[in-house]
């Protein structure tokens, strides 16, 4: 099989005046030119990507990533060696490159269309899915001279992902509109990456590197410094950044990427790093004003907010930032409800005896509320503490403060975590601290679990891919990142919450995993299903287990039930149960007991 690209011992130099002469005055004083440095930007560049690679360039701004891509898709050519290509290319380079001004939206498509090599009844064939997945029809026949530069790109990248490459070039095209467009284009390359096709990637973002790219390489002057997997190049290349003068940048990167994944502490952690360090004043307190308000630091976002006034540089936009401020305020004393705000216990001495450990879509959260309505049960401060699987580097003490004080001598405490059930590194966790804990496993059937959790990112706006899309997609989002997680156990990935439909419904892999730690007798391990055919049941044989008396509840109401119209369609379906055939069966035959999980 032929390669896809192959480099060998590519040179490229571009020769630079060492004086200007961009005036006439200039060239009528000094007619003659000032001699050249030759400036070599690639040196001796060697590589070979087989068909459905997935690579991504890295390194700091000036070390050649855009050159080694641009002599790949041949708008420059090498100094010297060789460059082949085997594969029709598409580049998401210059979004947009060649759109006429005084063009439609539409005209526009057809145009570009056509200089990247699509045929007018090939547009025409893609033009309504082109409109749809840029988010412009409203704006389509107005003149894109009028677009905003958002809206500009997100047309260009709409007609060039539609090009059904072979090989796809991307430098740094992922800033693309609005948050939420950006994870529809990141969901559209990870389409084509699971349809092996070929990937070069450019980024200044390990993150994003690693999330579509299965290797990388880490250029430095022009030369390839290190190669191999994505992850540890990444990894290496961070660790050296932290090493140098590129802290400050480095730290408000990250702190920037923390805070749009949603990670506000580790967000703070970055941005108080990058001040330390010395970066630009205001560019970090706008900021983190927003993440002290997500923490509920209502007095800090506002200091924060409030020195932006008075550090504003030069020509900035102080309506917006008066607008910041006046917001900012708004929200003091405003009460906040994540889970990392919560007003915890005077407590250091309570400790847990159950957990409700999964699965996700499984009902864990109405068990929960039922178990708790017993007299002699007490709830945690949050159901889902997330000590064991996302907070582990709060410490003990931190979760034991989110359990009452006050317990008798016959009351118990516990909290339920459906994500503890699918984290590599829990079991072992739990085992440690609390080797005494009662587990309770609610199992669902895992095709109506996957549905089930596929809805809920969509809701959320997590997931832009179809299911059958996001069910082919899962294998190159989720399975590296949870062999990582094994690997490291600092490391957490959004991927494995998120995108995680079929892996979690390997139950006997999970269960197995806590068998290794937990005798059989310590887990209670029930059927979804069943929960809310025969509630009162379920409800009292896992009161039995806790060690509780019986007790009456009467009142069953089901929490958090997804709402959606759409069914599976039929050919998915009948995928799903034949790709849990196999795994149901190995369930049953560690559990001893076989669910109704039957088309």
């Amino acid at each position: 099989m032929k390669n896809a690209i192959e480099l060998h011992h590519v040179y490229k130099k571009f020769n630079k005046l060492s004086g200007k002469r961009n005036t006439i005055k200039d060239k009528i004083f000094n007619p003659d030119p000032q001699p050249s440095t030759e400036m070599w930007v690639l040196r001796d560049i060697h590589l070979e990507l087989p068909p459905g690679s997935s690579v991504a360039l890295i390194g700091k701004n000036g070390s050649g990533k855009s050159t080694l891509l641009k002599l790949i898709c041949r708008i420059l050519h090498p100094t010297s060696g060789e460059v082949k290509i085997n594969g029709k290319i598409s580049t998401l380079l210059e979004l947009g490159a060649g759109f006429h001004p005084d063009f439609t939206g539409r005209e526009n498509i057809f145009f570009n269309g056509s200089v990247l090599g699509f045929t007018r009844k090939q547009i025409q064939s893609k033009l309504d899915s082109i409109i749809a997945f840029s988010e412009l029809e409203p704006y389509i026949d107005m003149p894109v001279r009028n677009y905003s530069s958002g809206m500009y790109m997100r047309l260009g990248f709409s007609v060039a992902i539609h090009m059904e490459p072979d090989i796809l070039l991307m430098d740094e095209i992922l800033a693309v509109g609005d948050f939420e467009f950006q994870k529809k284009c990141m969901n559209e390359i990870l389409r084509l990456k699971s349809e092996g096709k070929t990937i070069v990637f450019v980024s200044h973002s390990g993150e994003q590197a690693q999330q579509i790219c299965d290797q990388a390489i880490w250029l430095e002057d022009g030369q390839i410094k290190l190669s191999g997997a994505s992850r540890d190049v990444v990894t290496a290349y961070e660790k050296s950044c932290m090493t140098n003068a590129y802290i400050p940048e480095y730290n408000y990167r990250m702190g920037c990427r923390s805070q749009q994944q949603l990670d506000f502490k580790q967000a703070l952690k970055h941005f108080n790093e990058a001040l330390e360090h010395g970066y630009s004043e205001f560019s970090v307190k706008i900021l983190r004003s927003s993440v002290y308000l997500e923490l509920g630091m209502q007095e800090e976002a506002s200091r924060d907010a409030q020195r932006c006034l008075a550090i504003a540089p030069p020509g900035a936009d102080y309506e917006s930032i008066i607008r910041h401020v006046q917001f900012v305020n708004s929200k003091r004393g405003i009460e906040m409800v994540r889970s990392a705000q919560t007003v915890l216990f005077d407590n250091t001495t309570t400790k847990p005896a159950f957990l409700i450990i999964g699965t996700q879509k499984g009902g864990t959260t109405s068990l929960y509320h039922y178990l708790t309505q017993h007299p002699n049960m007490k709830a945690a401060v949050v159901k889902e503490i997330h000590y064991f699987d996302e907070q582990y580097d709060h410490g003990f003490d931190w979760y034991k403060k989110h359990f009452p004080s006050d317990l008798s001598a016959h009351d118990i405490t516990g909290e339920a975590s459906p994500y503890y059930l699918f984290h590599p590194q829990t079991p072992s966790r739990v085992r440690e601290l609390l080797p005494d804990m009662k587990l309770i496993v609610l199992l669902r059937n895992p095709v109506d679990r996957a549905y089930s959790h596929y809805q809920m990112m969509v809701r959320k706006g997590f997931e832009q891919l179809s299911f059958p899309e996001a069910l082919l997609a899962e294998s190159a989002r989720v399975q590296d990142e949870y062999e990582r997680m094994v690997q490291d156990p600092s490391y957490r990935s959004a991927n494995c919450i998120h995108f995680s439909y079929l892996k979690r419904g390997l139950y006997a892999e999970q269960l197995e995993r806590w068998l290794q730690y937990f005798p059989p007798e310590q887990l209670l391990i029930m059927n979804s299903e069943r929960l809310f055919q025969e509630t009162a049941e379920c409800c009292q044989r896992a009161w039995e287990f806790l060690g509780m008396p019986a007790w009456g509840l009467t009142e069953f109401k089901q929490l958090n039930k997804g709402d959606y119209t759409s069914d599976i369609p039929a050919e998915t379906l009948k995928w799903l149960y034949e790709y849990f055939e196999e795994p149901n069966r190995q369930l049953f035959e560690l559990i001893g007991e076989k669910y109704d999980w039957g088309r």
